[in-house]
């Protein structure tokens, strides 16, 4: 591997099959006339844990998809553990023990946790179902990895943490010796991150293998032995991951330096006020902010911080106390509610609870804010003007308004989502996890449409979990414990080492 003029190249992208459990050779994939895979190549060692990076839409998901035996190439070869397994379906690769697991990766709530596990092989006795033998099963491969919890739990009371080393320890279980984790830290706050990358650490001393798809690029260094970047669809660097500097990794992801975004802090007029909010899970809470002002929550899972967010959002009951927005108190309570009173919430999910997966990239910006003509039909060209601005002003890269939203890219969707809340012309937007499984690029593109909305006089609260993101945008930092605000941090005190610490005190 050489450096010549900020770019790392590597010294030959031709895989390695000495000793490879994967072993991907010169994989082309097209969708219509545009190349989305172009002669990619890539090696993955046994017990190695393999970063796999690059924007979004640079072919991550589509190379994975086509390893996993989810989509068809259009031509090269996957070999896995030797053996040539291009023409095998899924299910023939999962036997071989090749698994994919999904930002996304399904749990059944409602099935315990023991069923989750064992699915779809169950123990059976005379025809039925041996609950005995299915909870001793499912015990014992909990407790040998360090998750001991009742296998006859729900399994959507699991916390979003061990929901992901449940569906990891099934693709364990089910003997896989290669892994692909996609965006596995994804909304989990700093601790259970930390948990997590070093539970995976461990299983690689039993031999598993792993594809490692992350936009937090501290956790492919700190992680990952090596590395292979997408690019436009080809592979434009490959090496040691420990050779490589944070700035030097953003450099070979995006191809060019990334302007870090910085905002200057000011003085501002009080404009929301909440005076003795409670709320389930927490309160009262008292805070002031300021017109065009971000302030930064923080605190524990449960300790208050998104508890607060979301019944400011309409989807937890205020209990008591007042909101007041310019002088004027509003009516909260129901989703629809907070939207009319000035208040825009951002779920940290825009999967499951923000985007209409179903519905064009057009119609989920305009979701419950339909543009109308003749004051009651909905306006179709109105749809198409606002899809046109939006795309313009937040860069959204997609092929047309038609197109569905689930095709676009985490950013793009992110970018589509934010500009359907701003389009409402919001007093307070609650930003819960802005900029969660997005890449790089997209990440400063947002913090620059936050902070212009707070130019156009919007308030922001934020929770975001990397304290460097936090202290780069906030002008001040809420620390939330046992449901209520313990202290306040401003000005020089707002450092990622103070937000770290107070991420984790009680």
């Amino acid at each position: 591997m050489n450096v010549a003029e900020g770019t790392i190249v590597p010294d030959s992208l031709a895989p390695d099959n000495a000793g490879a459990v994967l072993t991907v050779d010169n994989v082309f994939k097209r969708f219509g006339p545009l190349a989305v895979l172009d002669g990619v190549s890539l090696t993955v060692s046994k017990g190695a844990i393999h970063g796999l990076l690059g924007k979004n839409g640079a072919g991550k998901s589509t190379l994975s998809n086509i390893i996993a035996g989810l989509l068809h190439h259009d031509g090269g070869s996957i070999l896995l553990a030797g053996e040539d397994v291009s023409a095998l379906p899924l299910t023939a690769r999962r036997k071989r023990g090749l698994h994919l697991l999904s930002q996304h990766s399904e749990i059944f709530e409602d099935l315990s946790i023991g069923e989750n596990l064992l699915l779809p092989e169950l123990p059976r006795r005379f025809g039925l179902t041996d609950w005995a033998a299915l909870h001793r099963l499912a015990a014992r491969q909990l407790e040998s990895h360090g998750m001991p919890v009742d296998p006859r739990r729900r399994a959507g009371d699991l916390g979003a943490s061990d929901r992901r080393r449940l569906a990891i320890i099934k693709a364990v279980a089910a003997e896989a010796s290669l892994i692909i984790l996609d965006e596995p830290t994804a909304g989990l706050a700093a601790a259970e991150r930390l948990h997590l990358l070093e539970w995976v650490e461990s299983l690689t001393e039993r031999g598993t293998s792993f594809i490692y798809i992350s936009h937090h690029n501290d956790e492919v260094r700190q992680l990952c032995s090596e590395y292979t970047v997408l690019r436009d669809g080809k592979v434009t660097a490959s090496g040691k991951a420990a050779e490589l500097s944070a700035d030097a990794m953003a450099r070979v992801i995006t191809g060019a330096d990334v302007a870090e975004f910085h905002r200057s802090r000011e003085n501002y007029s009080a404009a929301i006020a909440l005076r003795g909010l409670s709320f389930p899970g927490g309160g009262p809470v008292d805070l002031t902010i300021g017109r065009g002002e971000i302030v930064g929550l923080v605190g524990l899972l449960g300790e208050g911080p998104q508890e607060l967010m979301r019944a400011l959002g309409g989807l937890l009951p205020i209990e008591a106390g007042a909101v007041i927005i310019d002088g004027r108190e509003a009516r909260l309570g129901l989703p629809g509610q907070s939207l009319d009173s000035g208040i825009a919430y951002l779920t940290h999910d825009r999967i499951g609870e923000g985007l209409v997966g179903s519905m064009s990239v057009t119609e989920n910006l305009n979701l419950g804010n339909w543009p109308r003509s003749l004051g009651w039909l909905v306006s179709g060209a109105g749809m198409s003007r606002r899809m046109r601005e939006a795309r313009g002003a937040m860069d959204i890269v997609m092929g047309s308004g038609g197109q569905e939203i689930g095709e676009l890219s985490g950013g793009n969707q992110q970018k589509v989502l934010l500009g359907r809340l701003l389009e409402r012309k919001p007093r307070l937007l609650l930003l819960d996890e802005p900029t969660v499984g997005v890449d790089v690029a997209a990440k400063e593109q947002i913090h620059r449409l936050i902070d212009d909305a707070t130019k156009k006089g919007v308030s922001v609260l934020l929770l975001a979990q990397d304290p460097e993101e936090m202290q780069r945008l906030v002008d001040r930092v809420v620390i939330f414990s046992r449901g209520r605000i313990a202290r306040t941090l401003q000005g020089a005190e707002i450092t990622i080492d103070a937000i770290a610490e107070a991420r984790t005190a009680r």
